[in-house]
């Protein structure tokens, strides 16, 4: 590769860089975001289009001005196959250069068998990875637990120790696994204009978590075991947790634990049962105790990381906004009471969560594609495309 063509590869890498921290990107953004004026901008478009790497689509017209365009992944472009793995189900997808997501498969389980899980997961993937064929340049697995090494899982919640998925990879292709509230946050961040510089994401699912993302990227840790915020001691000291430690703030979170409460009994989808008990307009009384305890139980610890982390934005995923939504009152007189003064004026965005369900897949596919588009793998890609 000539130095003038690196550059020119160099510049597109930094293109697509910007479609994955943006979710929407016109061509006039994408040329102020690199420094160039109109003609390099088309030039470098015109160049990225013809090797199959975006395309360009008519942008909404609102107001004055010329007509635009918004840059998005070429139909026939790279691919990431993504997977989240949940408590009770686990879905398979693929994901576009721009973080565009398309699901292919859905399967459940009760959660008692992880390496079948786990092997099953494998069949469908490498199905997938032959429909994909060349497209595909790496894998991503978001899960509900901590993970070490891109490879070993520990999902408490569901007693699976050390759970090994490095089964999943696909030869000479990186495998990136990641706790599936980290790649929801990476997912959010690039949801809001102007991207905040630092974003706190809370995840209320089977238990809690959430990530700080700093510039689009989670923060990095010494073995990447970070972001288990439901892990904190906040929690009743008296019960352990089965990560192991004492007082978790997420044990009350837990649905056996809220099945015990509320006389309700516990479900084969807890999820399912936790939105019900969240969103029921004529709970009984054990029931909306229970929601006020956990709203807030939610409000003190969102204030107390906004105390460590100073976020310029929170952002609640999952089922934590029903649960304000629930108890707003508890959960904002939680959040006002726990604030060390510096923060309550003005006090803090908490706001809903926009990236849904899709979120863990979103981060997992962007988090691969954060590690594998370069200048030489897009030089080679064209390369290859332009022999086909």
């Amino acid at each position: 590769m000539t130095s003038l063509q690196a550059r020119h590869w160099r510049s597109a890498a930094d293109a697509l860089a910007l479609l994955r921290q943006q979710a929407v990107v016109t061509r006039p953004q994408l040329g102020r975001r690199l420094g160039l004026e109109s003609g390099p901008t088309s030039d470098l478009v015109k160049r990225v289009a013809r090797a199959g790497l975006i395309c360009e689509r008519p942008a909404p017209t609102g107001g004055r001005g010329r007509p635009t365009t918004t840059v998005h992944a070429h139909p026939s472009g790279p691919l990431a196959l993504v997977v989240d793995l949940r408590h009770g189900d686990w879905r398979l997808g693929t994901c576009a250069l721009d973080g565009e997501v398309n699901v292919l498969a859905v399967e459940s389980h009760d959660g008692t068998q992880p390496g079948a899980v786990v092997a099953r997961i494998r069949s469908r993937l490498r199905s997938a990875a032959r429909r994909v064929g060349d497209r595909l340049i790496g894998v991503g697995v978001a899960v509900p637990g901590p993970t070490v090494e891109d490879r070993f899982a520990n999902v408490t919640m569901l007693g699976w120790r050390d759970l090994d998925l490095g089964r999943l990879s696909i030869p000479e292709l990186p495998l990136v696994v990641a706790n599936d509230a980290t790649m929801a946050a990476v997912a959010e961040a690039r949801l809001h204009t102007p991207q905040p510089r630092s974003l706190l994401h809370l995840v209320v699912e089977i238990g809690i978590g959430g990530a700080l993302v700093i510039d689009g990227r989670p923060v990095a840790s010494a073995r990447g075991v970070h972001g288990e915020f439901g892990h904190l001691p906040l929690g009743p000291y008296d019960e352990t947790c089965p990560c192991g430690a004492r007082g978790c703030w997420t044990i009350p979170f837990d649905p056996p634990h809220i099945a015990r409460r509320t006389g309700l009994r516990l479900r084969p989808d807890p999820r399912t049962q936790l939105h019900r008990l969240f969103t029921d307009e004529c709970p009984s009384e054990a029931a909306r105790g229970v929601r006020q305890e956990l709203a807030t139980s939610l409000g003190r610890g969102t204030a107390g990381l906004v105390n460590a982390l100073d976020p310029d934005l929170v952002t609640l995923g999952g089922l934590a906004f029903e649960l304000r939504a629930a108890v707003p009152d508890g959960f904002d007189d939680a959040v006002r009471s726990g604030l060390m003064d510096v923060h309550r004026h003005p006090g803090p965005r908490i706001v809903e969560a926009r990236s849904g369900d899709d979120a863990p897949l979103v981060g997992a596919g962007l988090s691969v594609l954060d590690r594998v588009v370069d200048a030489a793998m897009l030089a080679e890609w064209a390369a290859k495309r332009a022999t086909a």
